[in-house]
């Protein structure tokens, strides 16, 4: 994106020292002021490595390149929403500290069974650094903050509107069930790597999602990555029984209706893109099984709206200034 590339480059020459926060930090290009608060270029370049397991360099890259002024902007929107929260728990005086924050990777460590090596050992096998766990961590640890402050009885359920959920969905859980599949397969290894096809293979994948989000077809997500990943793979397959499947495949699955697209997701083998294109035959599956799983999914369902919510208030009373 040629525009977005010069406004950052330009930006970028500026170098200001910000006092208005709790430690003091270097303020590298201002690409948007949230209550005249900057968000600058680097944050941006942070996200978009951890958020896409690339490393800086190859972020920065993608960053000035980039065509399409929409695709930058998702990411600055993000760290706009995140510092609108978090000034919002601030003002409530229920900020989310670094003790918490301990506590809560501490427990999902023991919870797993790992010391702190073996723990940060797992995280680089996926590309994430132990600071960007925590990172989003504190995202997730914040939105559920600000949603239980703000909106806790809109996003309660009851068993009985689980049972109507599952009903509504019940083809996810038919047993014994066939499905015929469409996926892009991105082959890259799991395991962190500083090679030039990992990092192409990873922003790929987030282009092919971008895409399918926006509608295109599988066909047309592979054709507008294969000159940025030449080893992405279309399979549609023929039925096979979804207990026949990966387990990685199954999960995905079972959370999809009949022309429904996952999210990316990886692998030890590589990442995928996966569409049910259909269903047949198999019998009813049994809810008490599925019940909990399930609240967890309708619950985070109405989260997710409540905080949108929450989002469009916060963004009517504030004064937010994107410079692209």
């Amino acid at each position: 994106m040629r525009r977005t590339g010069a406004i950052i480059a330009a930006a970028g020459a500026a170098l200001l020292l910000s006092a208005g926060t709790a430690f003091p930090r270097v303020i590298d290009g201002v690409v948007a002021l949230v209550n005249e608060d900057p968000v600058t270029f680097s944050e941006v370049r942070e996200a978009v490595s951890e958020g896409m397991g690339i490393p800086v360099g190859d972020a920065d890259a993608l960053l000035r390149e980039e065509r399409d002024p929409r695709s930058v902007l998702r990411w600055i929107e993000a760290l706009v929403d995140s510092a609108l929260v978090r000034k919002e728990l601030e003002k409530a005086g229920q900020p989310i500290t670094e003790a918490e924050i301990d506590k809560a990777v501490d427990s999902v460590r023991k919870a797993n069974g790992m010391s702190e090596a073996q723990f940060t050992e797992l995280l680089g096998k996926d590309g994430i650094s132990l600071p960007a766990y925590r990172r989003r961590l504190r995202w997730q640890m914040e939105r559920g903050a600000i949603v239980r402050a703000r909106k806790f009885k809109e996003v309660m359920v009851t068993e009985s509107e689980v049972r109507d959920y599952f009903r509504e969905n019940r083809e996810r859980f038919l047993v014994g069930a066939q499905v015929r599949l469409e996926t892009l397969f991105f082959p890259i290894a799991s395991a962190p790597s500083t090679g030039e096809d990992a990092a192409q293979a990873r922003i790929a994948v987030q282009q092919a999602a971008e895409a399918v989000r926006a509608g295109r077809t599988f066909a047309e997500a592979q054709a507008l990555v294969r000159g940025t990943f030449p080893k992405v793979q279309l399979n549609a397959a023929d039925f096979v029984t979804t207990e026949d499947l990966l387990p990685e495949l199954q999960r995905e699955v079972r959370r999809l209706r009949a022309g429904e697209a996952s999210p990316a997701f990886f692998t030890e083998a590589g990442a995928y893109l996966l569409r049910v294109v259909e269903r047949r035959g198999g019998t009813p599956g049994d809810f008490s099984a599925v019940k909990e799983g399930l609240t967890e999914e309708l619950t985070d369902r109405r989260s997710e709206k409540a905080y949108s919510g929450i989002l469009s208030e916060l963004k009517r009373s504030a004064s937010i200034d994107v410079r692209l």
